[in-house]
């Protein structure tokens, strides 16, 4: 998002505290669940089973809090919604809310998503909207993985390492560079050949991983898994060869929807790394 023209310092550092911290905390603080949510804590019942019900959810919460609702089709039954509750200003301050792009990892966003929804819905004067601030929230960015269970996406794309130009997408597929020499350094350790034999390949990767960090090192270890790869379309990690299907009809959209803003805020979540709770 471009910034077209300058905001205040602290009108901007308002912004930055009030949504990061609703977004980020909103499962954890006073919002209130559904009045029959049977669930300790009750934050548990923004969570949804699986992606199906969390579409469906989503979609009559951004109804009720008079949001305006995009959607993005990906095949017939797999769709990424976008909804946008706009501010009344040329250039609103703006904030953009993903989840799922790491489709398994959906679930936490979109509780997130949902229950910011349904505050604003219940109190309409706590919307940022009621502030000038412009609000896109994005659903299952990668729709296939949330209803598969996936990392990946329908092409078996990371969507994390998609986002790039035609020309980095050139330079980074060769197979002779040096990021492609880390990860095929690597690739023994993740790349399974064969089906997963519960026990016996748990304990078998456990065993690998040790030896690899013993004999290759942590950081080389860790840099060529978080790095991603973009020359082995049939290895884990890969970043693809152009703009994904979600990317492709998604950029328009927030070009079209996010845009002009004065200031902007992205938080995609995502629940693979870091501590608990956090």
């Amino acid at each position: 998002i471009k910034s077209t023209q300058a905001m205040p310092r602290t009108v901007l550092a308002r912004t930055v505290l009030a949504l990061a911290a609703a977004a980020f905390a909103v499962l954890y603080t006073t919002l209130e669940a559904p009045a029959s949510c049977p669930h300790d804590p009750p934050e548990s019942c923004f969570f949804s089973e699986a992606y199906a019900p969390a579409r469906a959810r989503f979609r009559e919460a951004a109804a009720l809090a008079g949001a305006t609702l995009h959607q993005l089709n990906i095949t017939a039954d797999l769709t990424i919604d976008v909804a946008v509750i706009p501010a009344n200003a040329a250039t609103p301050p703006t904030l953009v809310h993903m989840s799922g792009t790491h489709g398994v990892e959906a679930h936490a966003g979109s509780a997130v998503q949902l229950a910011l929804l349904k505050r604003w819905a219940d109190a309409p004067a706590d919307a940022p909207s009621s502030r000038g601030v412009r609000v896109v929230l994005v659903h299952a960015v990668n729709p296939h993985g949330f209803h598969c269970g996936r990392r990946w996406n329908e092409q078996g794309v990371d969507l994390n390492r998609n986002l790039l130009s035609e020309r980095e997408f050139a330079a980074l597929s060769e197979g002779g560079s040096e990021r492609a020499a880390l990860y095929d350094e690597h690739e023994w350790l993740w790349n399974m050949d064969q089906a997963w034999t519960p026990l016996f390949d748990d304990a078998r990767f456990a065993l690998r991983a040790v030896y690899a960090i013993c004999l290759l090192g942590m950081g080389k270890v860790k840099r060529a898994l978080v790095s991603g790869q973009y020359h082995a379309a049939s290895s884990l990690f890969y970043g693809g060869s152009s703009l994904a299907p979600s990317h492709a009809l998604l950029l328009p959209l927030l070009q079209r929807e996010a845009a002009p803003a004065s200031a902007g805020i992205l938080i995609d979540v995502h629940t693979g790394l870091g501590p608990r709770g956090v």
